[in-house]
């Protein structure tokens, strides 16, 4: 590796979402208006603020949020996102949001100066979730919030399901369950306004298929559900339709409040 190349971890990352950013463009799950809307509902968004959307992928948050803001800055590790995301934003003839390749957890933006900083989807990515979250506390304005919205079963699913992340994507880290989302929020130092989780239907060989995932992965993680304990079938609930295959999913929706004073 040379001095100026990027972790190993990140470079993997990089590539690994380079070559499915078409796909997380027209992906329902990551357009979904309704989810969208929702998502930035709990943000709170007002006309005059500057945003920042960490991890914008292919750009859909920080698309829907520039009618309602002054600015919007989107940043994301991998350049085929960013570009899927100028694409998107001339279609939809959007000027005011500015596209930055960068890391969540190496913000290059200086200290205090965004009004709101959002994240959608991306957390569980994250190699070291605490440093992130410090970052976005870092550039936010005194008063500022920081809006999440990640993948975050309840606590008797999560290990289980966290082989299933992993077998998917092995870019997945962890996913967070909501007490641990209050507590690393709490620790750097805002405060938590909003925490909810949000239970959804997931249409599982749709979500396989987003990241490629090899038909013997796909064989195999069926064999695993097959194999769930009662507690965690009871939590699922997973049900073959049509030929599709479903089970409950779960988001968490957090906003956080950096302090108008203390703090760092």
């Amino acid at each position: 590796m040379s001095p100026g190349d990027p972790p190993r971890e990140v470079a993997s990352s990089r590539e690994r979402f380079a070559a499915v950013a078409a796909a997380y463009r027209t992906s329902p799950f990551h357009r979904d208006p309704v989810a969208l809307e929702a998502f930035l509902a709990v943000a709170d968004l007002g006309p005059a603020q500057r945003v920042l959307d960490i991890a914008t992928g292919p750009g859909h948050v920080a698309i829907a949020a520039a009618p309602r803001v002054a600015e919007v800055v989107a940043l994301d590790i991998t350049e085929e996102m960013l570009v899927q995301a100028r694409d998107l934003a001339a279609e939809h003839e959007v000027r005011n949001c500015q596209f930055v390749l960068g890391d969540a957890e190496r913000l290059p933006f200086a200290d205090r100066s965004f009004d709101r900083v959002l994240v959608r989807a991306a957390p569980h990515h994250f190699r070291n979730l605490t440093r992130a979250c410090a970052e976005a506390f870092r550039v936010l304005v005194p008063g500022g919030t920081f809006s999440v919205s990640d993948t975050s079963p309840p606590p008797i699913v999560r290990d289980w399901l966290e082989h299933v992340e992993i077998r998917r994507d092995p870019s997945h880290v962890r996913a967070r369950v909501l007490d641990e989302w209050r507590a690393i929020l709490a620790a750097i130092g805002f405060a938590v306004e909003h925490a909810e989780r949000i239970e959804q239907e997931l249409d599982v060989l749709a979500w396989f298929a987003l990241m490629r995932v090899p038909e013997t992965v796909v064989r195999e993680l069926l064999d695993y559900y097959d194999g769930a304990t009662d507690a965690v079938r009871r939590a699922i609930l997973p049900q073959w339709n049509d030929g599709r295959f479903y089970h409950r999913y779960w988001q968490v929706m957090v906003r956080a409040r950096r302090p108008l004073a203390g703090g760092r």
